[in-house]
């Protein structure tokens, strides 16, 4: 258990219950040791505890019943296919992040290259790729 604990219970009637979350700030919620997530990915997280961990198990579910069930593939089964407005808004996010890297990656080349630097290159992304990127979102030809 959190040693922060008693961040997040109140007392009433004498007895200890949770606090209301809506009603504490985001360092209290992170001192109890609870991450930023999506509610997708709570819920995915959720059928992984009650599956003691197992992928496998969450996939071969078999509680109908729980109100979790039709999300713990980490998914909103309801929800409709990506409009192209979405997706073109995705693609600029994309290339505003590969040139913001690429920015960081320049940073770091004419840096004295210690690690101090505090950035480094991800390995599963080509040297070539961050660069053109950049440059697509600039306008330029690649």
């Amino acid at each position: 258990m959190s040693q922060h604990r008693h961040i997040g219970l109140e007392c009433q009637d004498g007895y200890d219950v949770g606090r209301d979350p809506r009603t504490m700030s985001a360092g209290e919620l992170e001192r109890l040791g609870h991450a930023r997530v999506s509610p997708l990915r709570a819920l995915r997280l959720k059928c992984l505890d009650c599956c003691n961990g197992s992928a496998r198990e969450v996939r071969l579910c078999t509680a109908l019943d729980c109100p979790s069930w039709p999300f713990r593939m980490g998914r909103n089964p309801w929800a409709g296919p990506v409009s192209e407005a979405r997706r073109e808004h995705g693609r600029r996010l994309g290339r505003r992040r590969a040139a913001h890297l690429g920015d960081a990656f320049a940073e770091k080349d004419q840096g004295d290259g210690s690690p101090s630097d505090g950035v480094t290159q991800p390995a599963d992304v080509p040297a070539g790729l961050l660069k053109s990127e950049k440059e697509k979102s600039e306008g330029g030809q690649t």
